[in-house]
């Protein structure tokens, strides 16, 4: 009969098939949303802006589809994805007032086709509580950046302790800008792995690094630049964290 295609007959109610159950279906829909990494830490300059930019750039080039978002006023992280190449694998890119990203990323993460997102916190994340704990929250993954110095130690530590764990989410310190050399690097390994899950990999303090923000790329991106072992090996980690390893 015309106008019939595709139309779906309704059954007598004994012949319908079950429903699956409501934790069924949330599972599936748990499955099929996006993942979201946040790199989290209460000092500024412990590269979470950086962490962020290269691991996006290392999940794209993986095939992902990765979209980082920024919460820093500074716009660091907009301002670098901005410079990026046309012809660089494609990273979706957002800036939001942190008070808004609960709200955004939770319909996000459900509806956008992305595989992962990649959320960048502001310095001084202590003045916006409720936010931070929602966005932790809401994590698949917590990563804290800190340098190898005591303060950022002190500052990392606390964070996680008083925070990040409270909240029963999984997370990792990240030891960056490191100088393996120096005595201190030991010393910051063993009092993080005393207090809380720490990276088995690290990102040294390198120019080729630094210099990425200043052309949009990511080290990986940079033939021969040293340092992309040890983003390539953060990347590894995190991914199969949050479960995109495959």
């Amino acid at each position: 009969m015309a106008g019939t295609v595709g139309m779906k007959v309704a059954q007598p109610e004994d012949e319908r098939l079950p429903k699956r159950p409501k934790k069924a279906e949330e599972a599936i829909a748990q499955a099929k949303r996006a993942k979201l990494l946040l790199l989290s830490s209460a000092k500024g300059g412990s590269t979470k802006t950086t962490t962020a930019r290269n691991l996006a750039v290392a999940a794209a080039h993986v095939g992902l589809r990765v979209a980082t978002i920024d919460l820093d006023l500074q716009a660091t992280l907009t301002n670098w994805w901005q410079k990026r190449p046309d012809d660089a694998p494609k990273i979706d890119h957002y800036q939001m007032p942190i008070e808004e990203a609960e709200a955004a990323l939770a319909d996000a993460m459900k509806g956008s086709g992305l595989d992962l997102f990649i959320v960048d916190t502001p310095p001084g994340v202590e003045n916006h509580p409720s936010a931070m704990r929602a966005l932790i929250r809401l994590a698949d993954f917590v990563l804290m950046p800190t340098t190898q110095g005591g303060p950022d130690l002190d500052s990392v530590i606390e964070w996680w302790s008083q925070t990040v764990k409270r909240e029963g989410r999984p997370s990792a310190f990240l030891l960056s800008r490191t100088k393996r050399s120096a005595k201190s690097y030991q010393e910051a390994r063993q009092r993080l792995i005393k207090h809380g899950p720490l990276c088995p990999f690290d990102c040294r303090d390198l120019e080729e690094v630094q210099r990425t923000h200043y052309n949009g790329l990511g080290i990986l991106e940079v033939r021969g630049a040293a340092g992309q072992d040890d983003i390539q090996g953060v990347w590894a980690y995190v991914a199969r964290e949050i479960g995109l390893e495959g």
